[in-house]
This record gives structure tokens, sequence and C-alpha cells, in this order.
């Protein structure tokens, strides 16, 4: 049941409760008093039989009931307490346990988080954490409290008859080769638990998301069945091991049955020819049917501990990912926000073809520069190099002259503000959302910062303006108005450099309008990237950068790209702007 590389799992995770050491010696205690109850149970009965009953010793009419009472009184408090303390500390452990992982997806590598998926970093959460826990509170509990009873039982038997004991101490191998079997079908079983609830977490995250269009184009049996097939492949593998587990205990309790009705024989036969009391011949078959509880108890709990185990391979996975490399220390002395792209190639993980190839560019200070190009063309992989979501794998980029690797990569990060097409808001207040990242921001900032980007003429007309509820993602305020939420935290940031990726494609044309006003005072002074999708976001750039398959190909300013007759004039008059 517990190989060399469960024991080492299971130390790791065992780690999370080593700080509550008071509690632990005080679960301790409790599993160590109930161990030693259950052979005491039997101690008593011998002496009831054999004092009370044929010597009918009269001092033991009242004390043997007594201890008797004692004894289950002794065991019930111990069971109390370990139960109450070993669940509490299981609980601090998993508390724990989720703020290390959480910890963690904070400072996942940007591609390390893709790789997994927002299901399967839910469930490792929602689903391997509690699988995890009952291994930290059940399993260990269970492993310690019943191998403690096996072991006093074990030992008084021995003490009433050495030679019966042995030969009910047979089947013991059998049983445990019975048990490893069982463990290392119900692992492989659990890993594949595992996996199914990380797939039906990203088929349920995937349905919620996209129910628009999953209605929109007729794709609601397409998706159930999915997720029908998802379900049913995790329930063929729950069953198996709950089939695996069922057939476990059964079999060892056959084997200990035939042990003991072997035993209680021959018992019987010596207690006929005086060689046992009456009493200890209770006592010896008492303790017997004592361990077979223990015994069923610790081989159950094997699906448990297996489940568990499975669960921390899984988290342990996860938390043992490198974080995002930070080896920059410098900082920017009044940053200006030049950016430059010195023989940059990239390719991303996975992929055969590179996404920018001996790219060369200056994006001058507080100049705006429009990136256009079709799809594939590298115009988002620019803007996730300068954020430094993913590093470049040859030549250098830039900031004010200083290598961005050499930047402490929070600095860099403060320097740019983003306004994407994909506005991201969180379940909080307006305000929150507008000082996302400035928890101490006052007010009339937010306020201020509203105004310029025009949100605060439907702000002030919320239930509790400022500090109303937006919903999940800003869900109950329309596309427009959450376009202008994002455009207001931009405003707030005042970052020198800022990145559009169309952020005015969400609105109607007379907040559009208003929209447009607010962006040109945005820009003053600032560094601005635009990922371009429409004509009037680009006609007015400083300098229009023409990308294609991963290379600058043009670049200049709206009249002098048209004049050259170029790609950009045919995509002018495509209007192929899409990304």
């Amino acid at each position: 049941m517990l190989d060399r590389a469960t024991l080492s799992l299971y130390r790791r995770l065992l780690n999370y409760i080593l700080p509550f050491k008071g509690m632990i010696a005080i679960t301790l205690s409790g599993l160590l008093t109930i161990a030693i109850m259950e052979p005491a149970t039997a101690m008593v009965l011998k002496e009831l039989v054999d004092e009370s009953l044929i010597a009918k010793n009269p001092d033991s009419f009242v004390m043997m009931p007594l201890l008797l009472a004692g004894v289950f009184i002794i065991k019930g408090f111990a069971e109390y307490f370990s139960k109450v303390f070993s669940q509490w500390i299981a609980e601090k452990a998993v508390l724990q346990i989720r703020s290390d992982m959480y910890n963690k997806m904070q400072h996942l590598a940007f591609d390390t988080f893709h790789k997994y998926g927002t299901g399967k970093l839910m469930s490792k959460i929602t689903y391997d954490v509690p699988q995890a826990s009952n291994a930290l509170s059940t399993a260990w509990v269970t492993l310690i409290r019943d191998s403690l009873t096996i072991i006093a039982l074990v030992g008084y038997l021995l003490y009433i008859s050495w030679q019966l004991t042995l030969l009910m101490l047979i089947i013991g191998p059998v049983v445990a080769w019975i048990i490893d079997k069982a463990s290392k079908m119900m692992r492989q079983s659990s890993k594949n638990m595992q996996q199914n609830m990380g797939q039906l977490t990203q088929r349920l995250e995937e349905s919620l998301t996209g129910h628009q269009e999953i209605k929109i184009y007729g794709a609601e049996t397409y998706e159930k069945k999915r997720f029908q097939n998802t379900a049913t492949e995790l329930l063929n593998n729950t069953m198996h091991v709950t089939k695996v587990s069922a057939l476990n205990v059964p079999l060892v309790q056959v084997l200990a049955a035939i042990a003991l009705a072997a035993v209680v024989y021959i018992a019987m036969q010596m207690s006929a020819q005086n060689l046992f009391t009456p009493g200890e011949l209770l006592a010896y078959i008492t303790a017997m049917a004592l361990t077979f509880e223990p015994i069923r108890r610790l081989t159950s709990i094997n699906e448990t501990v297996q489940k568990g185990m499975a669960a921390a391979e899984s988290i342990f996975e996860l938390l043992d990912q490198p974080n995002e490399t930070n080896a920059g220390t410098q900082k920017l002395i009044n940053p200006l926000g030049e950016i430059t792209f010195k023989k940059v190639e990239f390719s991303y993980p996975y992929s055969k073809s590179k996404a920018l190839i001996d790219f060369n560019l200056t994006i001058p200070a507080g100049k705006t520069t429009a990136l256009v190009g079709q799809s594939g063309s590298g115009k988002s992989t620019l803007v996730n190099l300068i954020t430094r979501f993913y590093d470049a794998e040859k030549g250098e980029i830039l900031v004010d002259g200083q290598n961005i690797k050499d930047l402490e990569r929070h600095f860099l990060r403060e320097q740019i503000a983003l306004v994407s097409q994909k506005v991201t808001l969180f379940d909080d207040t307006v305000a929150a959302n507008i000082a996302y990242g400035k928890t101490d921001t006052p007010q009339e900032e937010i306020i201020a910062a509203a105004k310029a980007a025009h949100a605060w003429e439907f702000i002030e007309k919320l239930p509790q303006g400022l500090n109303t509820n937006i919903g999940e993602n800003g869900n109950l305020l329309s596309g427009g108005q959450r376009q202008r939420i994002a455009i207001a935290r931009a405003f707030l940031k005042n970052a020198p450099i800022l990145i559009l990726d169309e952020a005015t494609s969400a609105l109607d044309n007379q907040s559009e309008q208003m929209i447009q006003r607010a962006m040109e005072s945005l820009k003053q002074n600032r560094t601005v990237i635009v990922i371009a999708h429409r004509l009037s976001t680009i006609e007015n750039a400083d300098n229009i950068v023409v990308m294609q398959q991963g290379k600058l190909m043009e670049q200049g300013t709206h009249k002098e790209l048209l004049a050259q007759k170029g790609i950009y004039s045919q995509l002018y008059q495509g209007q192929e702007f899409d990304e």
C-alpha cells in the first residue's frame, strides 16, 4: 500500500501538518489511548468471567462493571479529541495548500499557464485538494490508530498464547500482497480520475463562457455529447476504483475469518484440556475479533490513500513548476518609452514555425505606432514580448536603451497600460475595477479617470455609484460601459507606454466619438502601440508598421505607405486588418 515512492510523496504532504506539533501530539495521545483500550476490553472480560462468574469473587461484582464502563468512557473521550484535532490540523493544511497553489498560479510563466488551461487549474484546487485533504485527515489517523490497535491486540494475543498467535499471523504476507496489488490498480485509475475531472471542469468552463456561441451556432447537442463522454469516462474510472476497493476488503476479511475459525477451533481444544481458563478463551477470541474492524478499516483506507496520493502528485506537479524568471534588478529613471527590437526571433512552444524572424524596429518615445497585418503576422507577439509574457529566443528588446531582461519585471509592467479588445473586469465594485492593483487610490483620482474616459456619466447613475458591484467580468454593464471602465483604468495607471488593441471596438458611434477624443488626450506624451483593426485608428498614426509572417515588410505614415502601392495599399483597399 505504501511503497517507497508513495511514502516519499506522503511525507511531503505531511510537511503541511508539521507546524502544528502541539495538536499532533494531542491527537497521537488520543490514538494511542484508543489502541490501548482495545486489549483492555478483552482483559476486563477475562477477569469478569474468571473472577466474577466462576470464582464468585464479591469484590469483582462492582469493580468489573466499573472497569468495563471506564474503558469505554476513556475510549470515547480519546476518539472525540483525536477526531476533532486531526480534522482541524487537516483543514489548516488544506488552507495552506490552497494558498500555495493560488500563489503559484499568480507567478506561473505565461506558457505554463496556457499549457494547463483554466479548467485543469480550477480542477486542481476544487477537486484535487479535497482528495489530498482526506489523506491528511481520515487516512493518517486511521493508519496510526488502527496500526497501533492491531499491534496492541496482537501483543496481548502473544501474551496469552504465542503459538496460536503465530498461526494466525501466517495470513499476514497474503493480505499484504492483496493490498499491494489493489494499491497499484487504484493508483492508476485515480490518476485517470484527476485527468477526467480536469477535462470535465474545462468542458464546463467553456460551455459557460461560450454559451452565446453555442446557441447561435446550434452546437448544444455537440457540447452535450462532449460533456457526456468525459463524464462517462470519469464514471468508468471511478467505478474501477470502487470495484477494486470493494473486492479488496472482503478478500482480506475472508482470509482473516478462515484464520480465526482455525484458531478458535484449536483454542477450544486447548480449553477442553484445561490449557486455557474460560476467561482466557473468551479474552483471546474477543481480542481476535477486535482485530477484524481495524484490519477492515486499514484495507478500506487504501482507496482514500491512493486517491490522495494521485491528487498529491497533481498538486506537487503544479507547485514544482518554475516561476516567471525575474533576473532583472534595474529600474529606469523617468522612463520615456522608446522601444527597440534588435534582430529578435521567437517561436511559441509546440509551434514549428517562428512567430518573429530577424525582427528590427524602433518605436519612438511619445509617438503613436500602429501594427498592421493579417492574422499570424506577429502583432500580438510583439506585445507579448514587450510585456515579458514571453522572452525572445534571440536578439534584444530595449526600453530607453536598456535591455528589458535587465529590468525588474514588476517595474517594467508598471510602465505599460493595456486596453484590449477583450475587456477583463472582475466581480467587484466599479471603483475597484478602475483602480485595479492600486487599493489605496483616492476616490478623487478614480473619478477624474472615469470622467476622462467618459465613463462618469453612467457610473453616477448606477445604484451605488462607484461602489456598485458590476458582476462576473462586468456582465451587469453593457459592452460600451465595460470598455470605458477599462479605458479609465488605463487613464488612472498613467503609464508611459500604452498598448491599444482596438480599444473602441465595443462602442456605439456616439460613445466611440467621445472615447476617440479621450484617447487623443491619453496618447499625449506617451508611447502608443496600436494593434490595428480599423482604419480610423491608424490613419493618423505617426508610424505604421506592416508585418507579414513575423517579418517587418513596410513602415511609414499612412500617405507614404499608400504611395508605395505595396502590401499596405493592398490591405487598405481590401480592408483586411482583422487579427
